[in-house]
């Protein structure tokens, strides 16, 4: 962490007057995070998650009462871990707020939520050029596990509506 003071930060689970303000972070992350940008994703995602749904939530990272940025559980059924897992899908922090133990404290935050939703693991990915986010990670205690991610999208198109 550097020399900046440590602000600290308050989680609120985020609603649908959010969406704004999500929908700039998101775009902002994907940037920074060199990955192709898709309105229409992120409109679906955000109309999945803003309802009450038991699959996923996301949280409003604030301080100083101004949003610093946002991050995205979802949870899923393992028989491996025993039960539900959560998949920390996105953690992003405006630059502003960024080193100042901010992302540090959203983990935790995410970590410690995790035992009262009945979540026995959490997982999460980083891209390889984020060597800060992977220090990170691996200084809370996460791991590189063995296995390798595969993803499809090209069998799982969803039928259009009529």
């Amino acid at each position: 962490m550097s020399k900046s003071k440590l602000k600290t930060p308050r989680f609120r689970q985020a609603n649908p007057r959010d969406r704004d303000a999500l929908e700039q972070m998101i775009i902002a992350y994907y940037i920074f995070d060199n990955q192709t940008v898709e309105k229409s994703k992120i409109k679906s995602s955000l109309d999945i998650a803003l309802k009450e749904n038991p699959h996923v939530m996301i949280w409003i990272i604030e301080v100083d009462n101004e949003i610093a940025g946002y991050f995205a559980l979802a949870i899923g059924f393992t028989i491996e871990a025993g039960g539900k897992d959560g998949f920390l899908d996105e953690l992003f922090l405006k630059e502003k707020y960024r080193d100042k133990g901010i992302g540090r404290a959203a983990v935790k935050f995410a970590l410690d939520i995790c035992p009262t939703m009945g979540i026995r693991r959490l997982s999460l990915e980083v891209e390889t050029h984020n060597l800060r986010a992977k220090r990170l990670y691996q200084d809370i205690g996460f791991f590189t596990h063995d296995r390798i991610l595969t993803v499809s999208y090209t069998h799982l198109t969803l039928p259009t509506k009529a």
